[in-house]
This record gives C-alpha cells, sequence and structure tokens, in this order.
C-alpha cells in the first residue's frame, strides 16, 4: 500500500477568532518561534527540549483552532504545513499503519532537508497512540505506538535548518501512552473559563444576526456556562441552531436563546461520561 501525504494549501484561509485562549496561543506561538530561532540548536541540547507540542483538553475548546490560526500564518515560501488524522492511516494488514508513519516522517525528513519550516498538526492523536499497557488494544496498535516514538527520536537527531515541529491534539490525554506524552515538550491544557465579556466577543456578532434589537445580559448567560461546563464551540453550536430557526421563519427572542443555551449538552461532561460510564448513573 502507497501513503500519500500532501500539504494544505488554503493559505487564504481565515484565521478563526479564539476566546478565553490567549495566553495557550502565545505559548505555541512563542516555542515555534524558539524552535526556529538560532537559539533553538544549542539551547534545545541543554534543556532536552522537542520540538514537540501538545494540546489536550474537552471537545470544542479550541485547540485545533490555535495550531491551523498558527499554520496558516507562517510565510507562504518558506512554510511546509501537513494535518493528519492517525486514525485514517490505521490499518489492519500486518505492518501497514508502521509503514504509513515511516513514511509520513520520511516526508517531513525530505521537506525539513530543503530548509522549509515544517508543521505537522495531528489530530486526536488517542486513534493511535494510545497506552500500550491497555487489555484490548491490538498488536497492530502497538507497533504502531513503537513506530511513532521511533520515528520521533530518528528524526530529532538528524540536523535540519528549521527542525520540523510536530503538534498533535487530544481528547484524552490520560488515555496517551507515557512514552509518548514524555516526547512533547510543550504540554498544554486548552479548557477555557470563559467570562461575561469573552462570552460576549464569541457569540454578540452572531446574536446581532439573528436578531440585532435584541439586548443580552451576558453575566446570566455566564452563570450557565459555568454551571453547565460549556465550552466556546457548544456555545457555537446553539447560535447556529439559533440562526437556522431563524431563516425558516421562527421568531427569536431573548427568552428563546436564553433557554437555548440552557438546553445546550455540555461537550466537557460528556467526555467524562464517556471516559467513566458510571458517572451517567449517579
Amino acid at each position: 500500500m502507497v501513503h500519500f501525504f500532501s500539504e494544505k494549501r488554503d493559505t487564504n484561509c481565515d484565521v478563526k477568532n479564539l476566546v478565553g485562549v490567549y495566553e495557550q496561543e502565545n505559548l505555541v506561538k512563542n516555542f515555534c518561534d524558539f524552535a526556529w530561532s538560532p537559539a533553538w540548536k544549542e539551547q534545545s541540547k541543554i534543556f532536552h527540549f522537542m520540538p514537540t507540542i501538545l494540546l489536550y483538553g474537552p471537545p470544542g475548546t479550541g485547540k485545533t483552532s490555535i495550531l491551523t490560526n498558527l499554520a496558516y500564518g507562517l510565510e507562504v515560501n518558506t512554510k511546509k504545513y501537513y494535518r493528519e488524522n492517525l486514525d485514517l492511516i490505521i490499518n489492519k494488514e500486518l505492518g501497514e499503519t508502521s509503514k504509513a508513519i515511516k513514511c509520513l516522517f520520511d516526508e517531513l525528513k525530505e521537506q525539513a532537508s530543503c530548509g522549509k519550516k515544517v508543521f505537522l498538526q495531528i489530530d486526536d492523536i488517542d486513534s493511535l497512540l494510545s497506552s500500550r499497557n491497555l487489555s484490548n488494544e491490538s498488536s497492530g496498535i502497538r507497533r504502531g505506538v513503537n513506530t511513532f516514538i521511533t520515528q520521533l527520536d530518528e528524526l530529532l537527531l538528524e540536523s535540519f535548518t528549521f527542525p520540523p515541529i510536530i503538534a498533535a491534539t487530544t481528547n484524552m490525554f490520560d488515555q496517551i501512552d507515557s512514552a509518548v506524552k514524555r516526547r512533547f515538550s510543550l504540554k498544554i491544557n486548552v479548557n477555557p473559563t470563559l467570562n461575561d465579556e469573552s462570552i460576549k466577543d464569541l457569540i454578540s456578532p452572531m446574536i446581532k444576526i439573528i436578531e440585532p434589537s435584541l439586548n443580552i445580559n451576558y453575566r446570566k448567560v455566564e452563570d450557565v456556562v459555568r454551571a453547565h461546563q460549556l465550552t466556546p464551540n457548544d456555545l457555537i453550536l446553539a447560535m447556529q441552531d439559533l440562526f437556522l430557526k431563524k431563516i425558516s421563519g421562527i421568531s427569536v427572542n431573548q427568552t428563546i436563546i436564553y433557554d437555548k443555551i440552557n438546553q445546550i449538552e455540555s461537550s466537557a461532561v460528556n467526555l467524562t461520561h464517556k471516559k467513566n460510564p458510571s458517572l451517567s448513573k449517579l
């Protein structure tokens, strides 16, 4: 089987406006600037840094958008941006998953050797790089984890003008293999606490489109968000639903907006129940 990995070419993609994650965005950007600076070669050896980033936290908190915003902000002529989901290269055929992983890293090495700033974004790494100690993991998955670790270590042994940066996301941090976790130097928990101002920044442009005359009490919305542990994406999904109601001819008022936000299912709470099914019975 031949595996093809292609760079993302949509350089005109709009950067998403994120709320509550300014510090996390800044950490990621500063780390990438450091990794591609002249200081990296010497100082990374002293501190044992790897050019690796792992963002973890509940779904819908902005992990993926932080990385895509950064990647699309790179200069077109000097970058190579790849985005992969390891779940898509898992293969039941013995050894094929490992071959695909090796092929991916060979592509990174080839581009980095040409002096390109290579940025690899891996979504949902728990789909493949889960703990090898889990009883239900197949030998193919275990081999895939071993191959990823080996390829990452070998990549770091080579010398490039700009070391390839491997950035990954996961909703299941506790399930990632411990050896994989150790190889990510920058680990950031992305789970913003939304206040009334950040909520307003996020949804007020949408509400103005839905019904410009409405005067929303964002402190009241904040209370609901905190009580239900809602994520930014939870709120966006609620606004999408209200907008579709509006264009279908359904009147939307303040009460309907508050009720809709009260009824949203929390991505964070749902994830907790998936990881601990017994909690849903409490």
